[in-house]
């Protein structure tokens, strides 16, 4: 009987080892001997404008929050600086690093599909925002329609001019997925209207500096421009200081929501200018990490999840516009005041 007992309890104390042994694991992974919290990575293919560092901030701020509620034990940021070897070489450090998301913003959508895929195949949740990779063997993407931004400020020409007039058309950056799209789109409206001219088309990298310099050449070279379609907005505030500066009247411009383009139209609606702000919020980055946290901790997530397409008109802009702030804010932010404070100081 007493051997029976001691059998009995040996059974129970070993059954006991093994429960205690598997107390709190799940799909939170240890990386450096942390296993309190999801391993996060980022990879960002550049910061060479303020949409993007505030994008990335947005990132940053969420994973702080997230960090200190234990949900994530680290995360690991990648700056690419528009480099496409670089890019695929930070991916591959993430995926060795052992996270368990990888959130991605990609400088070649073509180029950049292998190595998610590869990030997939080693059991790693990818999300892909903003600037998509090809693959859909990815856990999701996430982002505005970058066609519809195009079209609406496109429509939105085209009713201001009446349908018929000389354009000139702002671009991005060129081989980028959100240019082509949005520039898709534009055209796709454009098309409707053969009475509209685009008299010339460039690309000024979605960059102040850029757009000021083109849209002067556009100025002398030709005497009589109607419209301008941007997408962007700091590139449709430059074309705007170029027509003033030119002492050229004022023509109806697409934009984008960015603080400066914001100002500027404000500023001049007593000229007689007028804009269209569609947006695609920075806090599209934070949105990524959560969806990345859903996947992780067992939900089902959709592959293609769109955010619906925030517009500024004219009636709406006094409610944006932040006189108090710079021209380098974007208008839609889940970013605290401090935050933005230390962010633009």
């Amino acid at each position: 009987m007493l051997k029976s007992i001691a059998r009995l309890s040996a059974v129970m104390l070993f059954t006991l080892s093994l429960l205690v042994s598997f107390t709190g694991c799940g799909n939170k992974s240890s990386v450096n001997g942390n296993d309190s919290g999801y391993v996060i990575g980022f990879s960002n293919f550049g910061i060479g404008n303020s949409w993007r560092v505030q994008m990335e901030a947005e990132f940053k701020a969420r994973a702080e929050k997230l960090k200190a509620d234990g949900t994530v034990s680290e995360y690991f940021m990648m700056n690419s600086n528009g480099d496409i070897n670089r890019q695929i070489k930070d991916m591959k450090e993430l995926i060795e690093k052992g996270c368990d998301a990888i959130i991605i913003t990609a400088s070649s959508p073509d180029e950049l599909s292998p190595v998610c895929e590869e990030a997939m195949a080693a059991g790693i949740a990818v999300i892909s925002f903003d600037n998509y990779v090809t693959t859909d063997n990815v856990t999701a993407k996430i982002g505005i329609d970058e066609f519809e931004f195009g079209k609406c400020g496109a429509q939105w020409l085209s009713d201001k001019l009446g349908g018929k007039g000389n354009i000139v058309v702002l671009n991005g950056i060129e081989g980028v997925a959100v240019n082509s799209m949005r520039n898709s789109g534009a055209m796709s409206v454009f098309a409707n209207y053969p009475d509209i001219k685009i008299l010339d088309e460039t690309y000024a990298g979605w960059d102040y500096a850029q757009a000021k310099t083109v849209t002067e050449e556009f100025l002398s070279k030709y005497p009589q421009i109607d419209g301008v379609w941007s997408q962007g907005g700091a590139m449709t505030q430059a074309a705007l200081d170029a027509f003033i500066a030119a002492k050229r009247p004022l023509v109806p411009m697409s934009g984008e929501a960015n603080n400066g383009l914001l100002k500027a139209w404000k500023n001049n609606l007593s000229n007689g200018f007028d804009s269209i702000a569609p947006c695609s919020p920075t806090s599209m980055s934070a949105d990524a990490l959560d969806i990345a946290i859903k996947s992780l901790n067992g939900i089902n997530v959709k592959l293609d999840t769109v955010i619906t397409l925030p517009v500024i008109s004219s009636e709406t802009l006094d409610d944006y516009v932040k006189m108090n702030l710079p021209d380098d804010f974007w208008n839609y932010t889940i970013l605290t005041a401090e935050q933005l404070d230390a962010l633009y100081k």
